[in-house]
């Protein structure tokens, strides 16, 4: 293995001007340039560099040692990694073997995911959370540090439509689908003794969660970011899934317009970007917050039983505290550390929304079971539908 010392300079600098001096790691294209986020998980970070909601963005890991257990293939999120950098404290030059596994730093060169190793990312982070969300950009030696503040500079914060759509279509077992027309040949899978048939709307979707959508026992479809909600409505799906995706909700205006179309018609599950788009067709709004909420141990509390999760969360926008007023639905979770809404619910209408990502994929498993729950009022809604 490569000792960081051995390895060429290169250096991370904010629009600010604040420079960060480390190691170049992976490879891709240098410079590169995009919104610089940190990740509090202590593991899972291939599942978080190939999570497509990271798309355009740089990902810093709190966490000082990464890349331990090495990386597979079979523990991607999407066809290879969506974030654009990758910077860690220490890359850990061993990983545990096993089949199929290589190298963090391999699994980065492979996928032509560039990165910084030897930086001090917590020094990183508490500057983010004071400064608020930054860009970046990421040059070796032949970049001085003035062409890669003006680079980060001149580089805005990358258009939501513009990264939905470079995403839509990259599940790892799913061929991409870049219209509103389904292909059962391609992308359409039914459990052995399913008996339901859902709609995946992907957004940027992750793998884990087809896969947790599939475990229900269900025929499932994936549409396209550009869908049509008719042709949904038409083929007379149990249930709708608005996937996680990355960028701000408000830049994807015909998602919200398919989903408005959408509400009251269909049971619908929204997961991160699509609990956010969901929150605009209902007529609720969007903000973005100072330096979101990316990370594995993310604490949310149930108003319904003041039960407290700790989930997994990647992302940069929340939906409005006045959802409740303006939706007409219920707030169902909030952030149990800065208050944020993290859920809401319209039985009504047959509507469940999360912002965390109940699949776990990385992180704890404590909200895996709403899946299933949704599915099971989804089976009772369309049941008193039919009477």
């Amino acid at each position: 293995m490569t000792s960081p010392f051995e390895r060429p300079r290169g250096r991370m600098v904010l629009s600010d001007g604040t420079c960060f001096e480390g190691y170049l790691t992976g490879a891709g294209p240098l410079p590169v340039c995009g919104e610089v986020v940190f990740n509090t998980s202590m593991t899972g970070y291939q599942e978080v560099i190939t999570d497509p909601s990271y798309a355009g963005q740089i990902v810093v890991m709190t966490y000082p040692q990464i890349g331990n257990y090495g990386a597979n293939p079979d523990d991607n999120e999407s066809q290879g990694c969506a974030a654009r950098g990758l910077v860690v404290r220490e890359l850990s030059p061993f990983f545990s073997p096993g089949p199929g596994r290589v190298s963090l730093e391999s699994f980065m060169k492979t996928s032509n995911l560039p990165g910084l190793t030897g930086i001090d990312t917590r020094a990183v982070t508490r500057h983010i959370r004071s400064l608020g969300a930054v860009v970046a950009a990421i040059g070796g030696e032949d970049c001085s540090e003035e062409e890669l503040m003006d680079l980060a500079r001149r580089h805005s914060f990358s258009s939501g439509e513009s990264l939905v759509a470079g995403v839509s279509g990259s599940p790892v077992n799913d061929e991409a689908v870049s219209d509103a027309t389904v292909s059962d040949e391609t992308v359409s899978d039914e459990t052995v003794g399913g008996s339901g048939r859902a709609a995946v709307v992907d957004l940027g979707v992750k793998q884990s969660i087809l896969d947790a959508v599939r475990a229900l026992g269900v025929a499932t479809d994936v549409f396209g970011a550009s869908f049509d909600a008719d042709e949904i409505l038409a083929a007379g799906y149990d249930f709708v899934v608005l996937s996680n995706g990355p960028g701000d909700p408000e830049d994807v205006p015909g998602v919200v317009e398919n989903v408005r179309r959408l509400a009251g018609r269909v049971p619908l599950l929204g997961v991160c970007l699509g609990h956010q788009v969901t929150a605009l067709a209902l007529g609720g709004s969007t903000y973005k917050l100072k330096f979101g909420h990316h990370g594995a141990n993310q604490p949310v509390v149930d108003r319904r039983n003041n039960r407290v999760f700790i989930t997994s969360q990647n992302h940069g926008y929340a939906v409005g505290d006045d959802v409740a007023e303006k939706a007409g639905v219920a707030i169902t979770f909030v952030n149990a550390s800065d208050g944020t809404v993290e859920g809401f619910a319209d039985d009504a209408r047959m509507i469940e929304c999360v912002q965390f990502h109940p699949e776990a994929s990385p992180g704890p498993h404590d909200t895996g079971f709403i899946f299933k729950s949704f599915y099971e009022k989804a089976k009772g809604w369309r049941h008193a539908a039919d009477e």
